[in-house]
């Protein structure tokens, strides 16, 4: 029985990844830190092994006797240190590399996200060719997954069979303790009642990703990928109105019309860490509302026979599987 390697199996991705590799009667065994929300992962054929991707030793015990690694473990939307964010995602993931190198494991897929690539100019539909400027980064997130790619790229050229994937904007039936979810800021909102508007100008578009189909994608790289490949996983590039109308289609409601200019919004948050010390809105959430994320995702489909939902598809069943779960406003 093959046996997979998961760091970071209590991601929002991680958690459907995980979920899927069982539900397939896989061997998996995931590393959690002390304190990670198992729930909905204590499945048969799921073992947790105890550690950190920031202590070699735990990952090479956990990795021992796996054939297949996904790693998905880093730093995302929490206040941290700035050496914080070095030490999980650039130092977490050579320490996974050297560990999947040493071991000889048959393939690793490196989750990194569409956040490296840098946002795109009006009109501009990028791919995984782009030359990206660092210079031009908004954030230690892209920093530091950056540098983590780049370390992924250097055990592909040493003999690791290690690819990597960048997961667009995200939504599905999963969560995350580090950041709110594209689901979580629009669908169930608004199936809660609760207030919602446009936020930002309406008029950038985004390249989102159904967490089924990123799992799926991650999948296909670690059977068909070469070392050093990349691929965009994500999906329909949509404009905040057009992904409102097909929410509000899905739920049986009237979309918002209310628009929050995104300097009202950053305003806001500004006055909520004044006052709290924190932010409702992390800070890659303005970078979403302001600028274009439009990409093309034909060389996954082509190469590994990558397959997305559509987002009205992949939004339907994302509520479905809410409602089915017992989801309360």
């Amino acid at each position: 029985m093959l046996r997979t390697f998961v760091t970071g199996g209590t991601s929002s991705i991680g958690r459907v990844l995980v979920r899927a590799l069982a539900q397939d009667g896989e061997a998996v065994r995931v590393l959690v830190r002390p304190g990670s929300d198992r729930a909905g992962l204590e499945l048969p054929g799921v073992e947790f092994v105890p550690g950190d991707v920031t202590d070699p030793v735990s990952v090479r015990q956990g990795m021992a006797g796996c054939e297949r690694v996904f790693h998905l473990a880093a730093v995302v939307g929490a206040q941290q240190p700035e050496a914080v964010w070095w030490q999980v995602n650039r130092e977490g993931t050579r320490h996974v590399l050297a560990a999947a190198l040493a071991l000889g494991v048959g393939s690793m897929v490196q989750v990194s996200t569409l956040a490296v690539l840098g946002p795109t100019a009006p009109g501009e539909m990028a791919d995984e060719r782009r030359l990206v400027d660092t210079n031009r980064y908004f954030n230690l997130y892209q920093k530091t997954k950056r540098a983590a790619d780049e370390l992924a790229l250097e055990y592909a050229e040493r003999g690791l069979r290690v690819s990597i994937v960048y997961p667009a904007f995200g939504y599905g039936c999963s969560h995350a303790a580090s950041h709110p979810s594209l689901q979580e800021m629009t669908l169930l909102r608004l199936a809660a009642g609760k207030p919602v508007a446009i936020l930002g100008s309406g008029a950038n578009r985004l390249c989102l990703a159904y967490y089924k189909d990123t799992v799926q994608g991650i999948r296909l790289a670690a059977a068909h990928a070469p070392a050093g490949a990349d691929y965009i996983l994500g999906g329909e590039n949509l404009t905040f109105p057009q992904i409102w109308a097909v929410i509000a289609r899905v739920l049986g409601k009237p979309a918002p019309r209310l628009r929050i200019p995104a300097g009202v919004l950053r305003a806001v948050a500004l006055g909520a860490r004044a006052l709290t010390g924190r932010s409702p809105l992390p800070p890659e959430f303005f970078e979403m509302v302001r600028y274009n994320w439009v990409f093309s995702t034909a060389k996954a489909q082509q190469e590994l026979g990558w397959r997305p939902h559509s987002f009205a598809e992949a939004m339907a069943e994302t509520w479905a599987e809410y409602q089915a779960a017992g989801w309360r406003a």
